[in-house]
């Protein structure tokens, strides 16, 4: 009977914790939402976009990455530039084609990887297409951004 006590006691005891635990987290939830911090994310094709925060238009190259890491994402911009065959222009962006024999996908997934912590506003995408065929970057984002990236990218000469 005791024995008994006690699991019914450890039963009741673990309810009362994942009620305080939901309680909490319905409270955490509401104020997230209720202050703005709340990020919303919605399925779109092939990828999940999250929305809720707006960072500004303004490239933080300078404040984000070492003298090493810029001058290392430059000379990928270089070699990017000379595998480039084609830029195809997007109502919110580009597309940019590369030469795969000139420039590998970990090359440019490394370009990107710097590019979203100075641009975080860039809604960046790298493609291998089949049969060893040209990368694609495609950068795009909400409104104005086609405008930064021609301001912007002049070592893609787009401005």
């Amino acid at each position: 009977m005791a024995t008994m006590m006690k699991v019914e006691s450890k039963a009741g005891l673990g309810r009362l914790v994942s009620g305080v635990l939901c309680f909490a987290g319905a409270g955490v939830g509401l104020w997230l939402y209720a202050s703005g911090g709340f990020v919303r994310a919605r399925q779109d094709e092939r990828a999940i976009i999250v929305t809720g925060h707006t960072s500004p238009f303004a490239c933080s190259l300078e404040k984000s990455l070492t003298k090493e890491q810029r001058e290392h994402k430059k000379q990928i911009a270089l070699k990017m530039e000379s595998a480039r065959i084609e830029t195809k222009e997007l109502a919110d962006g580009y597309i940019f084609r590369f030469r795969p024999e000139r420039i590998s996908f970990a090359e440019v997934a490394d370009w990107v990887a710097t590019e979203r912590v100075c641009c975080p506003f860039f809604d960046l995408a790298v493609v291998a297409e089949r049969e060893n065929g040209p990368l694609s970057l495609r950068i795009t984002g909400r409104e104005g951004v086609k405008a930064f990236i021609r301001g912007e990218f002049h070592v893609l000469k787009l401005g």
